[in-house]
């Protein structure tokens, strides 16, 4: 299908992301696809009183760290959803951000992705400040929610 060239799948590593192991495999269409297992870390700024240097935790050498281990475990995790039969290009990548939600964002306009996937938590609808609630109304691309069971 044309709407699924190229799509990006938001990874946050929490129990959700089970329900792609099964939904995913399913998505045949998806079996030609240029598809991005993206996870956006988290980072957080400390100013200290008595210092002009904030620290960015994670710090940079922890960072190479933690980009590996993520890209290692964003392989392992493709290889489980990947739709059986996959013929198209997987890649994995992982970033750090202050903002995660923009950082994703971004990303995915940057990439004119036709498809975002996203493992919701909410069974109900989408709380508004919800990270897919974000993608959603930021992303030019189409957004397909994989809702917690």
């Amino acid at each position: 299908m044309s709407f699924a060239k190229k799509v990006i799948v938001a990874i946050d590593f929490t129990n959700e992301i089970k329900n792609l192991y099964s939904d995913m495999k399913e998505m045949s269409f998806l079996g030609n696809s240029e598809i991005h297992f993206v996870h956006v870390a988290n980072t957080v700024t400390y100013s200290f009183v008595f210092s002009d240097m904030p620290l960015v935790y994670p710090v940079e050498d922890d960072r190479r760290e933690i980009e590996k281990n993520t890209i290692e475990n964003l392989q392992k995790l493709a290889s489980k959803v990947l739709p059986t039969g996959f013929s198209g290009k997987a890649s994995h990548h992982c970033f750090f951000s202050e903002n995660p939600k923009q950082t994703f964002v971004d990303y995915a306009n940057e990439k004119n992705a036709d498809l975002v996937i996203i493992a919701a938590r909410e069974r109900r609808g989408i709380f508004e400040s919800s990270f897919a609630h974000y993608v959603e109304k930021h992303t030019k691309s189409n957004v397909l929610l994989v809702k917690h069971h």
